[in-house]
């Protein structure tokens, strides 16, 4: 099979598109490039998507020689905004790995408000309403006479609505469908294929994208996923679904893996799992402000190592007894 005919996941290319941004914007320390060489070398979906974006010229001459890049260069005068949308025109006429968006990366780079690899932020809407916005989320703010949207790129938010004296639905739009709040409290998160809600308090009407008529109240203390066609039947809200809100990882006898995969998400670089790994689970509250240090104490607790390759690029394995 040609290289060519291998569709690469839109997480990969969102990844790929962020790499591109920061190579335009700055230059790559040492532990930088040998964080976008790990990332590359990673998966071989990584190094294809980057290859792509290479024959597409959407790299520069400024990356490092030792990365192996042979690039288009640019005005010196071009800004990272204006980068972003010459990014965007390209990846409209000439779709990656016949990949059709649902949202395009250049809509995340380019939104009115974004967290990086880690962060995370909280702001009091022109409404009163608090949104909070977890590691690596994009959202744009669509306020207007006739309703309350924001719209969701990447990533996860928390949303507590306040009342409005307009009376103007607050609506949250992804790349499955829309969500209309009632009067409420919940965390939506954009996966590839599917959308998450949870509903703290009171309740959340969800109209998916296609099908908008088929749309279905999910209640106070109630979870579903949903994609642009249906609705998952609501299940019992997990404990940990929402633990993010206040800085923690909660985990209950959770697989090792899942616990680095969830970890991996407020951490910027490579964490590798090894496949003896898989008797091995995670229990506690773990704050997620410091992804190395709770590798050190699972380190510490239970029975693995920890291969720190660079700093930012560790690999997990069972200790041997």
């Amino acid at each position: 099979m040609s290289s060519n005919s291998v569709n690469i996941p839109e997480h990969v290319i969102k990844e790929v598109v962020m790499w591109l941004v920061k190579v335009q914007d700055d230059d790559l320390t040492s532990q930088e490039q040998q964080t976008l060489l790990a990332w590359r070398n990673e998966n071989h979906l990584h190094e294809l998507a980057w290859q792509r974006a290479e024959n597409l010229g959407m790299t520069f001459q400024k990356i490092p020689p030792d990365l192996g890049k042979q690039v288009l260069g640019r005005s010196a005068t071009m800004d990272r905004r204006e980068f972003s949308k010459h990014l965007a025109l390209l990846l409209t006429l000439v779709p990656i790995g016949g990949i059709t968006y649902k949202y395009a990366p250049w809509q995340a780079v380019l939104a009115d408000i974004k967290t990086a690899t880690g962060e995370q932020t909280t702001i009091q809407l022109a409404d009163g309403s608090q949104l909070m916005l977890n590691t690596d989320t994009a959202v744009d703010i669509a306020f207007n006479n006739t309703q309350r949207l924001l719209k969701l790129y990447r990533g996860e938010i928390y949303i507590k609505t306040a009342k409005d004296s307009a009376q103007r639905p607050f609506l949250v739009q992804t790349a499955q469908g829309r969500l209309h709040a009632l009067g409420t409290e919940f965390v939506v998160r954009q996966h590839t294929d599917y959308s998450y809600l949870g509903v703290i308090e009171n309740a959340v009407d969800v109209l998916p994208k296609d099908d908008p008529k088929q749309n279905q109240i999910i209640e106070k203390g109630q979870q579903t996923r949903f994609d642009s066609t249906g609705i998952e039947a609501p299940s019992p809200l997990e404990d940990n679904a929402n633990a993010w809100i206040n800085g923690v990882i909660y985990a209950d006898n959770m697989p090792l893996s899942e616990f680095i995969s969830y970890l991996k998400r407020y951490r910027t670089g490579v964490i590798t799992c090894d496949e003896s790994c898989h008797d091995i689970y995670v229990s506690g509250s773990f704050q997620i402000n410091d992804p190395d240090h709770i590798l050190h104490v699972l380190e510490k607790t239970r029975p693995i190592n920890i291969e720190w390759r660079t700093r930012f690029w560790a690999k997990i394995s069972k200790k041997q007894a």
